[in-house]
């Protein structure tokens, strides 16, 4: 009897660990008695924290970020290249009472200037890099070089030329389109140098002759030539002359040449009795 019940016993037990094991339950074993409840923590009506130590308030570093309106101010005046926008003008004395001048305006490349030098001007164009560099026959011992910029600005720079008094000199100045050019004629133991300087609207011409190198004297003999074309046909051209010639007053005069007929278009013109002739000696 008692090995009948613990084969039945046995039996159930197998179905059972094999009944979960199929279905893949897990058992847990709960302790028995009676479920117990925690108390609720009893909490105090207020809370007083701890005094934290006061910290002093650092102000911020100044931000290093530079205004946009600052940045765009810095570049307008930085040209292309890299260099200042600021303009310069220098004038220097050099042989044979010449003025060697350069013009710096970086920012205005490739643009024109009027150049003016004792009363008469001329038009000239600066470098892609904005600058030009010429040589100018002085007019006068102290010889003043001013410049006009294209905007509206002006420079100015004088230097000493004490060995203009040993030339005779004669300027033209010409205006307007197609300008024309002065001629001398003259022996050649009276010839002088002929200077062309600028270009349209205002060019100018400069006769010069060293006297102290002339063994005798002579007559030059000066005019004024022009091309008549269909940009200065039916208007009229000005022009101005100075003279400056050693034992002479200094002279200077304007000149208003009279349109030409555009019929004439292509021929060209001279006019020999407006100039004064220069009558030259040794000094």
């Amino acid at each position: 009897m008692n090995r009948q019940l613990r084969a039945a016993a046995l039996a159930a037990g197998l179905l059972a660990s094999s009944q979960a094991s199929a279905e893949g339950i897990v058992a847990a074993i709960v302790p028995a008695g009676p479920s117990e409840h925690l108390a609720s923590p009893v909490l105090p009506d207020t809370v007083r924290l701890p005094t934290l130590p006061s910290v002093a308030k650092v102000a911020p570093e100044a931000s290093a970020v530079v205004p946009v309106a600052e940045i765009v101010g810095r570049q307008a005046n930085i040209s292309n290249f890299g260099t200042t926008c600021g303009p310069s003008l220098t004038v220097l004395p050099s042989e044979n009472a010449m003025l060697r001048v350069e013009i710096q305006a970086p920012c205005e490349p490739s643009q024109y200037v009027d150049v003016t030098h004792h009363g008469l001007s001329f038009t000239t164009a600066l470098s892609m890099t904005g600058k030009a560099e010429f040589m100018l026959p002085a007019l006068t011992p102290q010889a003043q070089v001013s410049v006009r910029l294209p905007d509206g600005g002006s420079l100015s720079a004088m230097t000493e030329v004490p060995e203009v008094a040993a030339f005779a000199r004669v300027a033209l100045q010409w205006e307007g389109a197609d300008p024309g050019e002065l001629v001398s004629n003259a022996p050649k133991v009276l010839d002088g140098q002929m200077y062309r300087l600028g270009e349209e609207p205002q060019v100018l011409h400069i006769f010069s002759r060293r006297l102290g190198e002339l063994t005798r004297g002579g007559i030059v003999r000066l005019s004024m030539r022009s091309d008549i074309t269909a940009d200065n046909c039916g208007a009229d051209q000005s022009a101005r002359v100075f003279r400056a010639v050693p034992g002479e007053p200094e002279t200077a005069y304007d000149i208003t040449l009279r349109a030409r007929d555009c019929a004439d278009v292509g021929q060209s013109l001279e006019l020999k009795n407006i100039l004064q002739d220069l009558k030259l000696g040794p000094i």
